[in-house]
């Protein structure tokens, strides 16, 4: 703290001489009279104003002065002993003193910082940031889903304010732009992280239309393996896609998405549904641009979404069956129809002894659903069945031979829904887990031919043909999965081709080795050009380190030549075998047995593996990085239909495509470390009412 700056230096050598005690000069001479004695006046000098003030010497009548240090203004303070007209002068009207923060900096505030942020429990220093502040509560109104006039409700305002009366409370446009300018920032971070590693992306994408089909949307989601050897998935795209979605409007539109992510010569495969339009959108991108950029020509780039096969297969199959789930869905919906069916219904079944469950019935596009209605009902059949005793005018009761088929079809479609459970995982696991279930499903349908039950036949039938047009052209990259699992190999993969090929799996063998030893000679060429460039790089360096030293003829120069000479010799005499590759030697080697383990990390191991084999762990990198589903791409959809509801339809494409992809990233940086997020607010536009059985989008 200094002295006011407008003060002169003789002002200042005369306030200091005073507050020091020196007077005006005695007279001089010996016959000078004496002064009188002066009376003394007593001043509190440690009141706390005199840390802010500078004191004058006290005159003869007692009076003295004080002086601001800071502004400089200057109190003839009388004969007064109080210092309240200079503790008012400090506290309320100098406008120069210095703030808090700058004058008490030993006293701060301290806090606890979470493990979430500071990867330990401890205590660090806290002050106030209005900009921290902000980012995050933009980060909540993303993650949460809440809308951006929330910092209009007057008793959030109110919360705020009681919380932190320093924060200055922001509009909802100012909210949107912060929460744009969250999302550029996340955007760009994105984008230098996938630039960072050295690997293949994977895609999946779906079309999305809003509930007053007036908005159409093209969700676009990555999948890919960084280098910590960790599976990652990142919406990167939800934007507008006009109409009409024909196949070529969908190819340009996620070509361009691409290309904006600098992605389009990293493109690994696509997954999609087997809607006619995204099989053109395939033809469109395989004669274009990008057939050169893609591993083996294309020929797995497109990948079927494995739970849509599944939903289709059984959806033929059920079909013969149309008329006893319609009666036990019709009896579902009747017992829940009114609270006194419901106490009845209670009643009738605390009299059977049958658990108290809550009737509920199916959503017909997704037959996995109506698999847990058809279960929930062989439950509840005997509390059925004494209902109907109870209530006269219910009238749907399903004969015993109907239930008998039932049981007949729950049988048979165990193996299917404990597929699709695993398919539609939101943590899906890596693609070598898919191929034997697959063959596993494909095997079921056939001995389900040989049913003693005629329907069950019908539906076998059905189901064969619709698993032909759809399995046969997407199971190579399965298969190949398989093999790059060391507890399966070649020799899992060969048996269940015995299975779903008899007769034929040679064929099948060997095309999938010829695929594979195709994929790999592009890897091996791929990874020998990027040694050779780094061998330039180093021969031009040492060369350039070799002209500096000399070059005069030496005797150790004459030894070396010698030495190389021999060696030469020697290489030429040496008969060796010849070397195996990379794929060869893996597959040559005995399955792991260590690795039969109930939760088998096949990334961890790989990531070991890695010294051994660096071209064949890259060709599994990338492979196991493919999704077996377009789960992660639909379930995009839950969120858009809540941020893009009836209230707030209004939202301009640019908001909602931040709003969407910045909520995943904020996610997944929280969810891939252990922590929970919490479920949204407000439940989605499309998601079905209580009283259905809604399972996993298949």
């Amino acid at each position: 703290m200094g002295l006011h700056p407008d003060l002169t230096g003789e002002q200042m050598q005369r306030i200091m001489r005073e507050g020091q005690g020196e007077g005006a000069p005695q007279a001089e001479g010996e016959g000078a009279p004496q002064a009188p004695k002066k009376r003394k006046y007593n001043v509190n000098l440690k009141a706390e104003a005199w840390k802010h003030f500078i004191r004058g010497v006290t005159k003869e009548d007692g009076s003295y002065t004080a002086t601001c240090k800071y502004c400089g203004i200057v109190y003839d303070m009388g004969n007064q002993k109080g210092t309240g007209s200079l503790r008012h002068h400090y506290l309320k009207s100098c406008q120069k003193k210095p703030t808090r923060k700058n004058a008490d900096k030993k006293q701060q505030l301290l806090q606890f910082q979470n493990a979430t942020e500071a990867g330990d429990n401890k205590v660090a220093v806290w002050s106030f940031d209005q900009a921290t502040c902000r980012k995050y509560l933009a980060i909540m109104v993303i993650v949460h889903e809440y809308p951006f006039n929330i910092v209009s409700h007057y008793f959030f305002r109110l919360f705020l304010k009681t919380l932190q009366p320093q924060f200055k409370l922001i509009s909802r446009n100012t909210l949107r732009s912060d929460c744009i300018s969250l999302y550029e920032q996340e955007r760009k971070s994105l984008y230098e992280e996938l630039g960072k590693h050295d690997c293949k992306v994977s895609f999946s994408t779906d079309l999305w239309t809003n509930h007053l089909g007036d908005r159409g949307f093209m969700a676009l989601t990555c999948h890919y393996i960084d280098d910590s050897w960790r599976i990652r998935k990142r919406i990167i795209n939800f934007c507008p896609l006009p109409t009409p979605h024909t196949g070529k409007n969908i190819a340009e539109a996620f070509y361009g998405m691409l290309v904006m992510w600098n992605l389009d010569k990293r493109a690994f495969s696509l997954v999609l549904d087997n809607a006619s339009s995204n099989d053109a959108c395939i033809r469109e991108l395989l004669g274009g641009p990008m057939r050169d950029a893609l591993p083996v020509d294309g020929s797995v780039f497109h990948q079927r979404c494995g739970c849509h096969i599944l939903n289709l297969v059984v959806q033929d199959g059920i079909s013969v069956l149309t008329d006893e789930i319609t009666k036990v869905r019709e009896t579902m919906k009747y017992l829940r129809h009114s609270q006194a069916r419901m106490e009845r219904f209670k009643l009738a079944s605390s009299q059977v002894k049958v658990p108290n469950k809550k009737p509920a019935w199916d959503v017909p596009t997704r037959w996995n659903s109506t698999y847990l209605m058809l279960e929930l009902a062989l439950e509840l059949r005997p509390a059925i069945e004494r209902y109907a005793t109870l209530d006269k005018h219910y009238t749907l009761k399903p004969k015993d031979t109907e239930w008998e088929a039932v049981e007949a079809l729950m049988d048979c479609l165990k193996i299917f829904y404990t597929a699709t459970l695993k398919f539609s995982a939101v943590k899906y696991p890596t693609l070598n887990y898919f191929f034997p279930e697959m063959c596993e499903v494909y095997v079921s349908i056939k001995n389900m031919e040989s049913s003693p039950y005629p329907f069950i036949v019908l539906m076998a039938t059905k189901m064969f043909a619709k698993w032909e047009r759809y399995w046969t052209s997407g199971n190579t990259l399965l298969a190949i999965a398989c093999v790059l699992d060391p507890r399966c190999k070649v020799a899992v993969v060969e048996y269940y081709f015995k299975l779903v090929y008899p007769g034929h799996h040679d064929f099948y063998m060997s095309n999938l080795n010829a695929c594979i030893n195709a994929m790999f000679m592009e890897y091996l060429e791929a990874y020998n050009s990027s040694l050779q460039s780094q061998t330039e790089s180093s021969s031009r360096t040492q060369s350039q380190s070799q002209r500096c030293q000399s070059s005069g003829a030496s005797s150790s120069g004459a030894v070396n030549n010698i030495r190389a000479g021999l060696k030469s010799l020697l290489a030429e005499k040496k008969t060796t075998e010849p070397v195996k590759s990379e794929l060869e030697q893996y597959i040559s080697e005995p399955l792991d047995d260590t690795a039969l383990e109930a939760e088998f990390d096949i990334l961890a191991w790989w990531k070991l593996k890695v010294p051994k084999y660096p071209v064949l762990s890259r060709l599994a990198r990338d492979i196991l990085a493919v999704p077996a589903s377009t789960v992660a791409s639909e379930s995009t959809f839950s969120t858009s239909g809540r941020t893009l509801s009836v209230v707030r339809n209004s939202l301009n494409d640019e908001s909602i495509e931040a709003l969407i992809c910045a909520q995943d990233w904020l996610r997944a940086k929280v969810t891939e470390n252990g922590e929970q997020v919490g479920d949204p607010l407000w439940p989605s536009v499309e998601a079905t009412p209580d009283d259905t059985i809604a399972g996993s989008q298949a």
